[in-house]
């Protein structure tokens, strides 16, 4: 079955003709595509200027502060 698998078939495992597993090949190491860091820090940048509300939130030091105050 492993040859089989190694060869590109696909090999269906049955049990009490029930499908219980499904045996495949993998691709060989190192044959994922790289991706391009620049090219995804600029699909980046624009996925972010798309989603932009021009709302800033407050940061952590502002809402720490704005906690604190109202313990006082």
């Amino acid at each position: 079955m492993i040859e089989l698998a190694q060869g590109g078939e696909e090999v269906i495992i049955t049990s009490q003709g029930k499908v219980v597993a499904r045996l495949t090949g993998v691709a060989a190491a190192g044959a994922a595509p790289k991706a391009d860091y620049k090219e995804w820090l600029t699909e980046l940048a624009n996925l972010r200027e798309s989603l932009a509300t021009g709302h800033a939130a407050p940061t952590t030091d502002e809402i720490l502060k704005d906690l604190r105050s109202d313990w006082d």
